[in-house]
């Protein structure tokens, strides 16, 4: 009994120092912004899915550095997307 007791106690201390090395959960959105900016004052964006994060949101990073936690799914959000994708693509075949 104590032997699995430990095995337990080791396997989350694994799973804690792992989810911490990645930057964890202090890291997901918990919530959905409604915030829109322009959109050349976004600089770029990542997905977050909810199987690491409690929710699946697109986190777009704006020039000042700012964090926007945006719902995937509303039309803003896809059309920033795109805006971003094709700005860089535009950046890429130039260089």
């Amino acid at each position: 009994m104590t032997s699995l007791a430990f095995v337990s106690l080791l396997l989350v201390a694994i799973m804690v120092s792992t989810t911490s090395a990645k930057g964890g959960i202090a890291n997901c959105c918990r919530r959905l912004s409604t915030t829109q900016i322009q959109r050349d004052g976004l600089k770029s964006y990542y997905k977050q899915y909810k199987s690491a994060c409690p929710i699946h949101a697109v986190v777009f990073t704006t020039l000042k550095n700012m964090k926007i936690c945006s719902d995937p799914k509303k039309l803003w959000t896809k059309t920033s997307m795109a805006y971003i994708d094709r700005k860089n693509w535009q950046h890429k075949r130039s260089t």
